[in-house]
């Protein structure tokens, strides 16, 4: 996975869109800023990422007696 910026508003949606650069991140903050003027925009930038790839599985049930004495 690349590195990517994010602008963002705390007073709008979330952000969608991955800018491949700081300085696209910044033009489209600046952009945004102009078409919003009473809003801030922040531009973040991705610095970790944390992914857990193996599941580990367990069957409760394996060791449940079987019976037969079901009343229905």
């Amino acid at each position: 996975m690349k590195q990517f910026w994010m602008v963002w508003n705390h007073n709008g949606n979330a952000p969608r869109y991955k800018h491949e650069s700081e300085a696209l991140a910044i033009s489209e903050a600046e952009r945004l800023a102009r078409m919003n003027p009473s809003d801030t925009f922040i531009v973040l930038e991705a610095t970790h990422v944390r992914r857990v790839d193996n599941m580990q599985r367990a069957d409760l049930r394996v060791n449940e007696p079987e019976t037969d004495d079901i009343p229905f």
